[in-house]
């Protein structure tokens, strides 16, 4: 059903006017030149005015009576196109036509309703645009994170940073690494800082410490000895019973190089070192004996230097790789001291306890750990001088790297993304599984009407049908007959080549107006759907008189308003008497009326109008006079509304007495009043359509004075108020 009709920039409507309704019956009054015709020509061709729509009828079919629709199908062809109607014995068909059309209606229902929830899913404002929104938008933080100004990996995003889609539609084609990465992106910054700028220079790699000979004094076996004196000697017993020759051997040196009657002993302070035992106990340590304390002695000078020699701390820590590895160097280097402090001390102590067996550490094992961690920062050293040399390649491994990281620290957001993406297709897919089945059940449905269709052709029928309403009308002379195979023509008494131009203007209008019935009746061809119907007929009754008119009036109530068969009708007349008639109908409910008058700007204004409004032909006459001094009439308008009520107010009272009120006036002021209700006769059809202008004020003078002169003034004023 159509509820709104806007009409705008074309003929009489310079703005923008509607029609709404919600009824099925829609009945239009006004006078020729108001813009009814241009209503129902936009009705039977909406694509020829841009500036014009229609809400709702989008799946109806509509058919236009009016001028246009009598000169496409009677003024340029005697041939008619065939009538295709319903036989009475194809009720069934039909009435399985219309259950099956039905059934459509209701898949139409289903399909709107599931392409509305595809919409939810796949429209602009839909559930998928909304999830790659949010996600685009939290991933779009890796570009203000890591782009723009002095950011180092700024490069990194090169080509898809142009747009949150680009962005994120790169991030989501990346292969999600299987083990988290090592790196972050802070050492990604770093390891770019140091290939370009003011870092990116070359670095000298570290010295190992090399501790040549500690092995071979480590491992010397002087140290597992117990070295004693010469066993000859007279105090060897003594010495050797108890285990004192290092203590006796410190004693030596206290004991006077000359000796006397008797020195004190170094050990006992007593006057007993006689010149003979301290020779004897001088002899107990013996050349042998001295021997091995002098190899003692040259270890010890030998691994004093090459602990001297052991670099300081410091020149190791001279590079960012080393004070990464700062407190292990630290930790080995002192644990490398610690050893070769500890085996001096047992060299030492050997020394002076050569009786003793001494242990010491070996160091190689110490100093191995040392060189190992110098070895690895020296190889990334390497790679980082090999870096500087090959920049491109590394910045491509590191863009590589930071893409990798990304793609790990994101993914939460991306799985999320494509979960609900893959809960939303699976979803997509039941919707589309059910409009498939819809369509299928259609497609079922338009088989039935087809088949159901091909039984409901019957150009006989439509041929009867009129021949039978023009007897009903009272026209004889002329018939309808069949013509070649689907066709029909007007055939005439007594004519062997019939015309339809032959025809008077009432005989075309009636026997157009039964051809437009048996069109809205049945189809226009065997393949045409049958399908809602909404009728549009404009002044079918211009020419007729008043016994045709009430027929007219009457078949149109009883074909269009008082069956199922139509879901709307728009009748447009410029008569009151016709409009009458058609207002009288059961259904009052059902109903709405409307009235299009031109105003005083030129343009043409659809009013809605109550049952109470109606009035008699020469009533309306007087509402446009009204009309206009509220600037709801046309100037035109209103001197033909002027001539055609003194024609019918003076024809009934007396048509001498206007002609004598007329004389009385100036012929000079209200000369062009005078010619135009003089010349300007009503049943000059060229004369209606010639549109002039005129001095509204001298009209409206002229014509009250015709009033006054006639002695009718109360009339006037009853008609005005």
């Amino acid at each position: 059903m159509i509820t709104s009709i806007k009409l705008k920039n074309i003929a009489s409507y310079k703005q923008e006017r509607s029609l709404n309704t919600d009824k099925k019956i829609n009945l239009v009054y006004g006078l020729n030149g108001t813009g009814k015709t241009t209503l129902s020509n936009f009705l039977k061709d909406k694509n020829k005015f841009n500036n014009c729509s229609i809400t709702g009828g989008e799946s109806s079919k509509i058919l236009v009576y009016n001028q246009e629709f009598i000169n496409e199908n009677f003024y340029e062809k005697n041939d008619l196109k065939g009538v295709f109607t319903i036989s009475e014995s194809n009720v069934i068909a039909e009435e399985n036509v219309k259950k099956a059309k039905a059934e459509i209606e209701k898949l139409n229902i289903k399909e709107k309703a599931n392409k509305d929830e595809l919409d939810k899913i796949n429209g602009a404002q839909g559930k998928k645009k909304k999830k790659l929104s949010d996600v685009a938008e939290t991933i779009w933080e890796i570009k203000t994170t890591f782009s723009g100004g002095d950011r180092i990996l700024d490069y990194c995003l090169e080509g898809v940073k142009g747009s949150k889609d680009s962005l994120f539609n790169h991030i989501k084609s990346l292969i999600k690494s299987p083990i988290k990465p090592t790196k972050t992106t802070d050492d990604l910054k770093n390891e770019v800082s140091k290939i370009e700028g003011d870092e990116a220079v070359e670095i000298s790699l570290l010295q190992k410490i090399e501790l040549n000979g500690t092995e071979g004094i480590e491992n010397k076996t002087i140290f597992d000895e117990v070295i004693v004196g010469n066993k000859d000697s007279a105090v060897a017993n003594l010495i050797e019973k108890f285990q004192n020759s290092d203590w006796v051997k410190l004693g030596l040196n206290y004991i006077p190089l000359e000796i006397g009657e008797a020195e004190n002993c170094p050990f006992c302070q007593q006057k007993t070192i006689t010149k003979n035992l301290a020779d004897e106990i001088k002899n107990y340590f013996d050349k042998t004996y001295e021997d091995k304390i002098d190899v003692l002695q040259g270890l010890k000078s030998k691994y004093q230097v090459i602990k001297k020699d052991v670099p300081s701390l410091d020149s190791f820590l001279v590079n960012d790789y080393a004070n990464v590895k700062k407190i292990e160097i630290e930790n080995l280097y002192t644990k490398l001291l610690t050893v070769l402090s500890q085996n001096m001390t047992a060299i030492e102590n050997k020394i002076k306890l050569p009786s003793n067996k001494a242990v010491l550490q070996n160091s190689t094992q110490t100093l191995n750990g040392f060189n190992d961690i110098i070895e690895k920062i020296n190889q990334e050293v390497t790679q980082h001088n090999e870096k500087i040399k090959n920049k491109k390649s590394v910045k491509d491994i590191i863009k590589k790297e930071f893409w990798e990281i990304i793609r790990w620290d994101y993914d939460v957001h991306i799985s999320a993304y494509e979960k609900d993406l893959k809960d939303l297709e699976k979803e997509e897919k039941t919707i589309n599984d059910a409009l498939k089945k819809i369509k299928d059940d259609t497609a079922v449905q338009r088989d039935i009407i087809k088949v159901n269709q091909d039984k409901t052709i019957n150009i006989e029928k439509a041929i009867e049908s009129i021949n039978y309403q023009l007897v009903l009308l009272g026209l004889h002379g002329f018939e309808i007959k069949p013509f070649e195979d689907k066709f029909y023509r007007i055939v005439r008494e007594n004519e062997s080549k019939p015309e339809f131009k032959s025809l008077s203007e009432g005989e075309k209008m009636i026997i157009s107006f039964l051809y437009f019935v048996e069109l809205c009746r049945g189809k226009e061809s065997e393949t045409e759907e049958i399908q809602n119907k909404i009728v549009v007929i404009d002044d079918p009754i211009s020419s007729l008189s008043h016994n045709y008119i009430f027929n007219v009036a009457q078949l149109i109530k009883k074909e269009f308003f008082e069956t199922s068969n139509y879901l709307q009708v728009f009748v447009l007349t410029h008569s009151m008497y016709f409009f009458h008639e058609l207002c009288k109908i059961h259904n009052k409910k059902d109903k709405k009326l409307f009235r299009i008058v031109r105003s005083n700007d030129k343009s043409s204004l659809i009013l809605e109008m109550s049952q109470d409004e109606i009035q008699n032909d020469y009533q309306a006459y007087w509402k446009i006079l009204k009309d206009h001094e509220i600037g709801n009439a046309h100037d035109n308008i209103l001197a033909n509304a002027m001539r055609n009520i003194l024609e019918n107010f003076f024809g009934f009272i007396d048509n001498e007495k206007m002609k004598d009120s007329v004389q009385q006036l100036d012929s000079i002021k209200y000369g062009a009043f005078l010619r135009y209700i003089d010349r300007e006769s009503h049943s000059d059809q060229t004369n209606i359509c010639d549109v002039k202008e005129i001095e509204v004020s001298l009209f409206k003078e002229a014509f009250k004075q015709v009033f006054e002169e006639s002695g009718n003034i109360k009339h006037y004023n009853k008609m005005m108020d």
